[in-house]
């Protein structure tokens, strides 16, 4: 998955790999929350999502944040990273979670139903565009339709045609 980011593309800082590393020691880490596509037994693709903490001046939330997609150029465009993000909001459904957030300066995420967090007076604590801070509510009455200021915040030290298999990686 290296090679997906040889080429400096608009949300790559060159510091990926290390950082999907680094993201597997994080104590919040869960080992279903990294999804891995296939065809046949060449990967074409990986994501990774973390628990986040939304605060508010009365309430705490928590959601997942999408922290990496990677799928090489010459399956991009057919499908394989809209799969693996459906994957990833599945499970994250499945775990109780009430949204899924991803930080993204391109229309991919726009495409799969994702809006600027500031819609829901969320902003983060991180340094990044409003408008490339994006959220989804994964289900009606979450805590993203009551519309308070919060801010999410994100550890600093994690951020610094085919036959299709979307693989699980268990302990």
């Amino acid at each position: 998955m290296a090679e997906s980011y040889a080429n400096q593309e608009t949300n790559s800082d060159g510091d990926e790999v290390d950082m999907v590393d680094r993201l597997r020691f994080y104590d919040d880490f869960h080992e279903n929350f990294e999804v891995v596509a296939k065809d046949h037994h060449e990967i074409i693709g990986h994501a990774l999502m973390i628990p986040v903490t939304i605060r508010s001046v009365n309430h705490r939330h928590k959601i997942v944040s999408i922290v990496e997609v990677a799928v090489p150029e010459k399956y991009r465009h057919q499908g394989v990273g809209q799969g693996l993000i459906y994957e990833l909001e599945s499970r994250a459904q499945l775990a109780g979670f009430e949204a899924v957030s991803a930080v993204d300066n391109t229309d991919f995420f726009y495409e799969l139903g994702y809006v600027a967090a500031e819609n829901f007076n969320i902003f983060s604590t991180m340094p990044v565009d409003i408008s490339a801070n994006l959220i989804k509510p994964l289900a009606d009455g979450s805590c993203l339709t009551r519309a308070v200021k919060s801010i999410i915040q994100k550890n600093s030290m994690v951020f610094g045609g085919l036959n299709r298999n979307f693989a699980r990686i268990w302990a």
